[in-house]
């Protein structure tokens, strides 16, 4: 038996960025994660974590405070404006200058919902009123000496608590004056004690965390401190408070997460378990759930709870594929943040050549990319425009490709956010305003041969697109979980499968048969036959409910390779031969009434030993493995604290 060929690309280098702060919507259960590139990623938290959507950053953007008010996110940082992101075209509705530019270092929405607060350089507070068309000022409190860093709602909406140096202050909403002060203490005389984070409860306690590493607990009524915990061997830059209001979770440039607990006997704050699941400084903390979310300096987004102790850490470039594989040509496309990179894989006997490099114009970021299936065509789009180039390859890698740029009809979108070439025809399939864009290409320039209208139950969420072998058939999820499969002869829906209460991450036709593969973010996998517009006997597996309860990390590729078919998440690959089903055995469901469920029985197998995978392909018979190496992470990222530990 021919033995599998197993291709590692193991020189895609991506720069990870730090992580700077974290929002939770409550309303959509997503995440938002804002790196130090000013990028927003956008998590769907309903389930497994699977990150859905990018929003771009720019060199001359910032973001360094992040909130939510009813799906709708906000974004604000050093260059004075606040920005509401469209979801859908991942581009600002609109930004609003606060205060003539001033850097805004902090915001949060009251609990109603209806109002926004926002901390600035200047020692401004500023609220805003939330309407269907955007932000309206609403007053300016009373200027301060020093710029606000924290700032906090009292869950009444009537009471502001904001951080700065030295000093802690309580605001009257109504009136927009200070109605006490907290003055800290020094750890040295000619260095300020910054408060870098606030909570306040119900019962008008405060939690400040600040640059002495001190946990402090204090009565916003009097101004007194009711306890304080020097847990941490650095500045604490961030705490989240839980819901009852028991439980309060700190860490900042110690890398360790501390949880203080409320004792209902005595009402005291007292310093309980910690956690190390960070290497470097923690910048952002959140609760969702029973799970405490952190993320910081070493670019992780570990979700972690207790008990039982779980850990889930994810690591950047892991959740989305950023390789294109072009088999007819034995290469590979390779999507940076402000380039491409064109590579033949090489075959046992040489290494794999890096052919070209298309770089995207300054301040621009590649939001997503695709080589034809000849490596006749590379495309590509920005948040700005999108481009298409001829590519000629050389009869050998000692020979440069010549590449050319090809004009784009001028009625189409400038931006795209998905796309893929069909195999044959040269056809180039985009995704961009609610519509389905078909080009055909030639030498000079492209030409617009049809649309396809986008279904009203997946407006605006489309996230996924695949083709069918012979091209006839088009796959679309989106977020809604709704999955819709196009006939392209027609340009009419072909038909739907079921809607599912959890989104799509990955869609995939088997060639053999031209059934659609679709994995959700739950890390359910079903089989549909197209002919009979219904799931395949296949997809009653019993094996799948195993494969769903193996791992937290969500479904984000799968390719068929030599009669297999390959699932793929972050840490490791599972290979199904379903050639080997078993007949089926019938089977009572747990919990019904004596209701029977036929079950069959496979096996599948778990590979393990590659890490940090970003996606799988195949060529012919031979798979491709895209992973990250984390030493070469690890090596660009600062070095962390230094801590003495025993005998050393």
């Amino acid at each position: 038996m021919k033995s599998l060929r197993v291709h590692r690309i193991n020189f895609f280098d991506p720069q990870p960025k730090a992580i700077r702060c974290i929002g939770y919507d409550e309303t959509s259960t997503r995440l938002a994660v804002s790196r130090a590139d000013s990028s927003i990623e956008i998590w769907d938290v309903k389930k497994y974590p699977y990150l859905e959507k990018v929003i771009p950053g720019s060199s001359t953007t910032s973001v360094e405070t992040l909130a939510w008010c009813n799906d709708r996110l906000f974004s604000a940082g050093l260059h004075g404006y606040i920005a509401e992101h469209n979801l859908n075209t991942l581009i600002p509705k609109y930004q609003l200058s606060v205060t003539s530019g001033c850097p805004i270092w902090c915001m949060s929405v009251n609990e109603d919902k209806t109002c926004l607060a926002i901390g600035n350089e200047d020692g401004h507070v500023v609220l805003h009123d939330m309407s269907p068309e955007g932000l309206d000022f609403v007053k300016k409190f009373d200027k301060q000496e020093g710029c606000i860093l924290s700032l906090a709602w009292h869950t009444e909406g009537q009471i502001i608590v904001t951080g700065s140096l030295d000093t802690i202050r309580i605001w009257n909403v109504q009136t927009g004056h200070v109605i006490n002060r907290i003055i800290l203490g020094r750890s040295a005389k000619n260095i300020a004690t910054v408060v870098w984070c606030l909570a306040i409860t119900k019962d008008m306690t405060i939690v400040s965390g600040d640059s002495c590493g001190k946990t402090s607990f204090w009565d916003a009524n009097t101004g007194t401190q009711l306890s304080s915990v020097g847990g941490q061997k650095n500045d604490v830059l961030t705490l989240c408070l839980n819901e009852e209001e028991d439980t309060v979770y700190v860490s900042g440039v110690d890398p360790t997460i501390t949880m203080f607990m409320k004792y209902p006997s005595n009402g005291k704050w007292l310093k309980s378990i910690q956690r190390i699941v960070h290497t470097h400084d923690i910048r952002a903390l959140c609760l969702i759930g029973e799970f405490l979310v952190s993320g910081g300096d070493d670019c992780n987004l570990v979700f972690t709870k207790y008990p039982p102790k779980t850990t889930i850490k994810f690591f950047p470039f892991c959740q989305m594929p950023y390789a294109v594989v072009s088999p007819h040509s034995s290469c590979v496309l390779l999507r940076y943040p402000s380039f491409l990179e064109l590579w033949q894989i090489g075959s046992s006997t040489s290494g794999p050549t890096n052919l070209l490099q298309v770089k995207a114009k300054v301040n621009e970021t590649i939001i997503c990319s695709s080589i034809s299936a000849d490596g006749k065509w590379i495309a590509y789009s920005s948040q700005f425009q999108m481009r298409l180039f001829r590519l000629q390859l050389g009869p050998d890698t000692s020979t440069a490709p010549s590449v050319s740029k090809v004009m784009l009809p001028e009625e189409i979108p400038s931006v795209a956010t998905l796309m893929l070439f069909s195999s044959e025809h040269s056809k180039l399939l985009f995704y961009a305003g609610n519509k389905i864009y078909i080009l055909r290409c030639d030498d000079i320039n492209a030409v617009l041969e049809a649309t396809v209208e986008e279904d009203v139950d997946s407006a605006g969420q489309i996230h996924l697109m695949e083709l069918s072998g012979n091209g006839s058939r088009l796959a679309c999820g989106s977020h809604n979980g709704c999955v819709i499969i196009y006939c392209l002869k027609n340009k009419k829906i072909f038909c739907k499968l079921p809607m599912y209460k959890y989104q799509p991450t990955v869609l995939k036709f088997d060639p053999s048969s031209e059934n659609l593969i679709v994995a959700y973010s739950d890390r359910k996998v079903v089989e549909y036959n197209l002919k009979k517009s219904a799931y395949s006997h296949w997809s009653k597996q019993r094996v799948l409910l195993d494969l769903q309860t193996a791992s937290f990390h969500p479904i984000t590729s799968v390719c068929f390779c030599s009669n297999k078919l390959y699932f793929q998440d972050e840490n490791a690959i599972y290979v199904f031969d379903k050639m080997e089903e078993l007949p089926f055995v019938k089977k009572k469901m747990k919990g019904t009434d004596d209701t029977e469920i036929t079950y069959g029985d496979t096996t599948f197998q778990t590979v393990s030993k590659y890490e940090h995978i970003s996606s799988i392909h195949s060529f012919a018979d031979d798979l491709v493995v895209v992973q990250i190496s984390s030493s070469r992470i690890l090596e660009s990222l600062p070095p962390p604290v230094w801590k003495k530990k025993y005998g050393t």
